[in-house]
């Protein structure tokens, strides 16, 4: 399972999300706060576009292609500060 926090800023980013999403034969949900919509799910996603901080499931360890294609998306704050907070991650400590 892969996690990674999306960010929309229009619908058109939306519907092309669904649009990459749904070329893959795998599950892929998408997470804002107790809603959870698949992200295949054209009306799910316009649903949850406007939220700022969804989180996108992939239940496949094999799909960094997909991970690649919905990168536009990303949400590169969320992710800067999900990665501060790494342990493994901190090059401070020898």
């Amino acid at each position: 399972m892969i996690k990674i926090p999306i960010t929309f800023q229009t619908p058109d980013d939306a519907i092309q999300f669904v649009n990459i999403v749904s070329k893959y034969d795998v599950d892929v949900d998408l997470r804002y706060g107790h809603h959870i919509v698949d992200a295949k799910s054209l009306v799910g996603t316009l649903a949850l576009s406007s939220a700022k901080n969804i989180e996108m499931i992939i239940h496949d360890n094999e799909c960094m292609e997909l991970v690649q294609e919905v990168g536009p998306f990303v949400s590169r704050r969320l992710m800067a500060s999900r990665n501060a907070h790494r342990p493994d991650q901190d090059t401070t400590r020898r």
